[in-house]
């Protein structure tokens, strides 16, 4: 007679589970899957609540890094969940270069004899330096790898990259702070001026102070205390990455550093980071995708040849016909059919208004996002901000600019002209720091320089 298979062949006896046991096993996936199943829920909630404008208490209190009764919850948003709030790389959270950048400039002990510092100085004219955001921001890029390392030769220490108080034309009648770059931005450094030492009241002789003549003069490794030279320009440093310890510049990518020291430079103060936050809550919707949208910050007025705004720059660039921005946009939807959003953002209005009318009558499904409220002062200097819209001021100037640099920040398409650095600037940060990935860059006003190739492709 053939015996019959036993249910538990295979099997211990001792195996089979008891009748308790699987009720303790049944409880506990119910107990996980309930834990699980609140967590979802509650970050959902809090996320929303956060992003929601009315978050905040009627109070106005509205202090961003510990906001009211959710201080810890509020740090641990992704960026992704500020779609339409105020997001910047903060060196502390961020870390990688942006926060070794931070850490050099911030040394523990300022007064030390052992502490170098470059010192930016103003130009002997500077009330009527006409340079814009960005070509004050590229500069300082600049200096500040100038000074981490000390010209190339970092085996002979850095030197923290600390600016002068002299008038930025940019801070006239500052309300909120001093009239220089610390009206807007939170200082390069936690060293103070009294730390340097002083080239006016210094002893001529002394050997602890260099002033250069110009950007890429020699000198002694040893001087405590540089000065740069009255020019607007700088030193290009060889091997930017050499300070890290990381290898050199060979081994890594230029836009990365390029993007950190940017990024260090444009952290804003408090009430300007408030300012951009309301800006982005009117203008940017929270179904934006950024995969999807397409940047188009449109760079005119002073930037092209042959204009006749007082105390502007020189023009620099035979500005491309709106028809060429126009014929970009429906190549990238060619491209990409998905593509639902289009940021449209500029300095000069008639240009800005005569793009909107073109984008309704040829792309009319296309749904265009806009900088509301946008000054639109008509030139990207910087000198005379408040001269060129009544009633604006420079710090409403400012905000409207910087505002429309975070919402390109959240696009992935770009149509632009890198001859203009305001422009390229939004196309470096956003392949770096962007909301978007994969960028890709319609350069229809291409300029020749580093910061145009890492514009227009992400390389040099």
């Amino acid at each position: 007679m053939e015996a019959k298979a036993s249910p538990n062949r295979g099997r211990s006896p001792t195996s089979s589970p008891s009748a308790s046991s699987m009720t303790q096993i049944r409880m506990i996936v119910i107990s996980v899957t309930c834990a699980i199943v609140v967590s979802v829920v509650n970050n959902a909630i809090i996320t929303k609540s956060l992003l929601s404008n009315d978050h905040w208490s009627s109070s106005g209190d509205r202090s961003y890094d510990t906001p009211q009764n959710n201080p810890e919850t509020w740090k641990k948003l992704t960026k992704d969940q500020h779609i339409n709030t105020f997001w910047w790389p903060s060196p502390e959270e961020y870390g990688g270069i942006l926060g070794k950048i931070h850490d050099f400039q911030n040394p523990s002990d300022c007064s030390a004899p052992s502490t170098k510092f470059f010192v930016w100085r103003s130009r002997s004219d500077n009330e009527n330096d006409t340079r814009g955001l960005t070509a004050w921001a590229h500069a300082a890029s600049s200096h500040m790898l100038h000074a981490l390392t000390d010209a190339d030769q970092p085996e002979a220490g850095h030197r923290i990259l600390i600016n002068d108080d002299k008038l930025f034309p940019m801070a006239k009648g500052c309300e909120h702070g001093p009239e220089t770059r610390e009206c807007y931005f939170e200082p390069l450094t936690n060293c103070k001026l009294s730390d340097v030492d002083d080239y006016e009241t210094a002893d001529p002789k002394s050997t602890k102070i260099k002033i250069l003549s110009k950007p890429d003069e020699e000198y002694d490794r040893s001087v405590r205390t540089l000065y740069t030279s009255d020019s607007i320009w700088f030193r290009k440093v060889k091997d930017m990455y050499s300070w890290t310890g990381l290898g050199f510049n060979s081994q890594h990518s230029t836009i990365h550093m390029t993007a950190a020291s940017l990024a260090y430079y444009f952290r804003v103060k408090p009430w300007l980071r408030k300012e951009i936050d309301e800006r982005l809550r009117r203008n940017i919707p929270l179904d934006l995708n950024p995969q999807r949208t397409i940047g188009v910050p449109i760079r005119r007025s002073d930037k092209c040849h042959g204009h006749a705004l007082e105390g502007s720059a020189s023009g620099e660039l035979e500005c491309p016909p709106l028809e060429e921005y126009l014929k970009k946009v429906k190549e990238f939807l060619e491209f990409d059919p998905r593509i639902e959003n289009v940021i449209v953002t500029s300095e000069d209005k008639s240009a800005c208004d005569e793009f909107l009318e073109v984008l309704k009558k040829e792309l009319p499904s296309l749904r265009v996002i806009q900088n509301i409220g946008d000054v639109q002062q008509g030139t990207g200097s910087g000198s005379k901000l408040e001269a060129y819209t009544e009633g604006s001021s420079n710090a409403e100037v400012v905000a409207s600019a910087l505002t429309s640099l975070h919402m390109h920040m959240r696009a992935r398409y770009f149509v632009l002209t890198s001859k203009s650095t305001w422009t390229s600037t939004i196309a470096v940060m956003a392949r770096v720091y962007g909301f978007a990935s994969e960028v890709i860059v319609f350069d229809i006003g291409p300029n020749k320089n580093t910061f145009a190739h890492l514009a227009r492709r992400g390389c040099a």
